[in-house]
């Protein structure tokens, strides 16, 4: 997806031009703990990551993440070791009735073995529906630009809610860079 079509819809929903259809009842605010395994043409790389997210306003919410990992290393030696952080801002409102439209823009510093330690930029819009009281669905698409490397990827996930504080998710997402990652969190809302 184009960086200024992302970047336009953004824009459009920032000033106001999108209205809100309803107040919805999805949680902006929550700490979760995440595990992916990723397959790409180049090494494979499992990944741990903590993410958080507070609602600031009936609109935003402030996003942050940390995440370590070891990238198989071609060679046979040692994996090579893997840290990421990214600190950004996301809109959120109803589209319609159990369905709300995301937006985010985010700061991410990325070091590895393989390549300096580098800050670059991400930005992204998806949908959060509702099918049930207990099952959530999203998607999103995500532009990322970091460590030389320019990214788009498409990202599918579906969510169980044991009760309103506890979840457990799992999500498939797929990159122009062929990149494919499986990851399963755990959530809590607060």
């Amino acid at each position: 997806m184009n960086i200024k079509l992302l970047t336009s819809i953004s824009v459009l929903l920032l000033s106001g031009i999108v209205t809100s259809v309803q107040a919805s009842d999805f949680s902006y605010s929550y700490i979760e703990g995440s595990v992916e395994s990723v397959d790409s043409d180049d090494p494979d790389a499992d990944i741990y990551r903590i993410s958080g997210s507070y609602n600031i306003s009936p609109n935003f919410n402030i996003i942050a993440d940390l995440a370590t990992g070891d990238i198989d290393n071609p060679s046979g030696a040692n994996d090579i070791d893997l840290d990421e952080g990214s600190l950004g801002i996301a809109y959120h409102t109803p589209i319609a009735q159990s369905s709300d439209f995301t937006a985010n823009l985010k700061a991410i510093n990325r070091d590895s073995d393989l390549v300096e330690d580098d800050t670059g930029y991400g930005v992204g819009v998806g949908l959060r529906h509702m099918l049930s009281d207990r099952i959530e669905v999203d998607a999103n698409v995500d532009f990322v630009d970091v460590q030389e490397v320019e990214d788009t990827a498409l990202k599918v996930g579906a969510r169980y809610y044991f009760n309103s504080a506890i979840s457990a998710g799992l999500a498939y997402s797929t990159s122009s860079e062929d990149i494919d990652v499986v990851s399963g969190n755990i959530r809590w809302d607060y």
